[in-house]
């Protein structure tokens, strides 16, 4: 019987990866169950570009706007501790949306950072929460210290390094916006709130603007803990200043 080729053998390996990875996709984009449930571990992987959600579809449709906001720490010129505004980016980013015939995929940056976001948060108990949004604004933890801090919390590892993937992206992101907005500060932290509220309840749908506006239920803010700037690269950078001169 002949051996198979190397060549034989190579192009096995790659069937047998793509259709596992074809595999881990299917059972990842399944509504919540318990199969999907059972190897999320397995599938984690897949964050965050090959991930999916379910936000359009029942039962679970879109029912929330959701919006990103960050802000920064400085010194002012008397060596006193201020605080910029909050910049909500998502509204930002929303105007590539809303005012282009055809948009584009940097007009659902935070879109797609916010659900995750909220569910490697919603991951951790409340020590470990407290752990990672009580870092003091004057002296950020580091990333290695968050890290330890959350593993002393009893903090499961796949928990802790899907939560510190997410809150880094999001630090980064800020850090790239704030960074633009205010060249002239120096920057010494950063943070970021995801801003929640609920649509209008259906049963109010066809109230007159200010009905429908006072049925609304308000809006909830999740503000992180502070972080130490962690920008981007110089092309990000400059992606993201020239991004915000046209959109905001």
């Amino acid at each position: 019987m002949p051996r198979p080729s190397l060549r034989t053998a190579f192009i096995g390996v790659v069937v047998a990866l793509v259709g596992l990875h074809l595999a881990s996709v299917t059972l990842a984009a399944l509504p919540p169950n318990r199969y999907s449930d059972a190897v999320r571990s397995q599938t984690s992987y897949l964050d965050p570009y090959f991930t999916q959600n379910w936000r359009l579809f029942a039962p679970s449709p879109i029912s929330e706007d959701r919006n990103l906001l960050v802000q920064a720490a400085y010194l002012d010129a008397g060596g006193r501790a201020r605080r910029t505004a909050w910049i909500d980016w998502t509204a930002v980013e929303l105007d590539l949306v809303r005012h282009r015939l055809v948009g584009g995929r940097a007009g659902y940056v935070t879109n797609k950072l916010v659900s995750p976001l909220l569910s490697r948060s919603e991951a951790l108990d409340d020590s470990q929460r407290i752990v990672a949004t009580s870092s003091p604004q004057a002296d950020p933890l580091s990333w290695t210290e968050l890290a330890e801090a959350l593993e002393a919390a009893d903090t499961p590892a796949t928990v802790r390094i899907g939560y510190l993937r997410y809150d880094r992206t999001a630090t980064r992101l800020a850090t790239d916006v704030l960074t633009a907005r205010y060249p002239r500060l120096e920057l010494t932290a950063v943070r970021y709130a995801i801003r929640r509220q609920s649509v209008v309840p259906y049963a109010a749908r066809d109230g007159s603007a200010a009905e429908r506006r006072a049925a609304r239920p308000p809006a909830v803010r999740d503000v992180g803990g502070w972080r130490r700037p962690t920008p981007g690269s110089p092309a990000e950078l400059a992606a993201v200043r020239d991004f915000d001169r046209r959109h905001r």
